[in-house]
């Protein structure tokens, strides 16, 4: 292939596609918008994988192999495949940093992390060519074709708006700001799993965020359908400790769908984000009981926010977007090496 032109070449896509829910789907469908022909396989679903893939690469001959996490590989594997003179890609989306990830990283001739700390952290370790890059947006996979989409609905299922598991031990603020919420006699809807009933969900039945729920899970249009009808998206991530800089996917999915966006400050969002102009933070649950009504009040204000931030992700943050700045750095990268 010819390093010079990004839009040429064959890329073999590893990682989960098989579900129709699978992000890999997103991948792959950004990394064809940059004019690459992409064979998609899922090692997940395949006991026989590793045959599967050297069977592919000696037929196909692609020339990059770009891995989505990458559990079940083996760094020999991933180093055979690099001396039949293929490329290979790694992008670990993960949040947390793994000891068995180390030495699949080393395997890889060039890895992307989706935060800064663990790009750092595995450049400490002995890891060449990491680097940081966020994940993003496929519009069209959410019926999202520019921001002339936007229109206020005739009516709304909630003015305020969360989506995700409620419970989990991993969410137990999550959980807590809809308790909160419903005891500020604002109107709050969730969509998920329905909450567990178990002892440790006890305190937020008594909360009654088991009221609130939305009765079903939503993804991709239906996803976007309740954006629409929403006021205010409410973001609140795991609670898993981490430094450094680290981006919510959720958000480019909210904003992409034309939702204001309304989360807890997390480190460097201020370098992706125009604060109060494309989206907006808050740093105590006050805060955010705060602006809430402050953005329930001003509903021009409000409007103009979401386009912006729509804008924004539609602009910047698509898949497409990001695959290419990923391809860049890697065909810079071979060119000032040759």
């Amino acid at each position: 292939m010819n390093s010079n032109n990004r839009q040429s070449g064959t890329v073999l896509f590893c990682g989960p596609v098989d579900e129709p829910l699978n992000s890999g789907r997103y991948m792959i469908a950004g990394i064809e918008q940059l004019g690459y022909k992409v064979i998609g396989y899922d090692y997940r679903t395949n006991s026989n994988y590793e045959k599967d893939i050297s069977r592919i690469v000696a037929s196909e001959k692609p020339d990059f192999l770009f891995t989505l996490k990458g559990e079940k590989f083996s760094p020999d594997f991933v180093r055979n495949i690099s001396k039949s003179g293929c490329i290979t890609i790694l992008w670990f989306t993960m949040l947390s940093l793994e000891d068995w990830m180390i030495p699949l990283a080393k395997a890889f001739d060039f890895v992307v992390m989706n935060a800064d700390h663990n790009m750092f952290s595995l450049a400490e370790k002995g890891v060449k060519n990491v680097t940081w890059i966020h994940q993003g947006f496929s519009p069209e996979f959410y019926g999202v074709r520019d921001v002339s989409d936007l229109s206020t609905p005739s009516e709304y299922y909630a003015d305020i708006a969360m989506i995700g598991s409620m419970g989990k031990p991993i969410y137990t603020r999550r959980s807590e700001l809809v308790a909160r919420l419903r005891k500020e006699g604002i109107d709050i809807k969730w969509w998920g799993p329905r909450l567990a009933r178990q002892m440790r969900n006890i305190r937020y039945f008594c909360g009654g965020v088991h009221r609130s729920w939305a009765g079903r899970e939503v993804y991709m249009k239906d996803f976007a359908d309740v954006i629409r009808h929403t006021r205010i998206f409410v973001g609140q991530d795991a609670d898993t400790p981490f430094r450094g800089k680290y981006l919510s996917n959720r958000s480019f999915a909210v904003m992409g769908c034309g939702g204001f966006y309304l989360c807890r400050r997390t480190s460097g969002i201020e370098s992706i984000y125009d604060i109060g102009r494309e989206m907006d933070v808050f740093d105590t649950d006050d805060e955010m009981v705060e602006k809430i009504h402050y953005y329930l009040n001003n509903e021009e204000e409000r409007m103009r926010i979401a386009l912006a931030g729509q804008r924004r992700v539609l602009t910047d943050y698509t898949y497409k977007k990001q695959m290419g700045k990923i391809f860049d750095w890697v065909l810079g990268n071979l060119k000032g090496a040759e």
